[in-house]
């Protein structure tokens, strides 16, 4: 077999493979892996242990101003700054 027939096969073959619906090869980079992570969000997989806690407050405190309302606060203070509980300094 001459070199440029086997050219022209191993071309052939790389043609069929194009037109196939099967993937040739998935992409593993780590570009790849971070564009699916972002299509999902509520799968979260990252930061320190601070983060989360960070994190799990701020949903605790979510969910109190959903139940209670951006008005209510645990320490209520006046207009003029200071605490309605007693020993609490600003």
């Amino acid at each position: 077999m001459k070199a440029s027939e086997f050219l022209k096969r191993y071309e052939q073959q790389q043609k069929d493979r194009a037109k196939d619906d099967q993937p040739s090869e998935e992409d593993h980079s780590l570009e790849a892996q971070a564009k699916e992570r972002a299509k999902h969000p509520e799968h979260m997989n990252v930061g320190t242990p601070f983060d989360w806690e960070e994190l799990e407050a701020y949903q605790k405190e979510l969910d109190r101003l959903d139940r209670e309302g951006p008005g209510a606060h645990k320490d209520k203070t006046d207009s003029s700054g200071k605490s309605d509980k007693p020993g609490k300094k600003n």
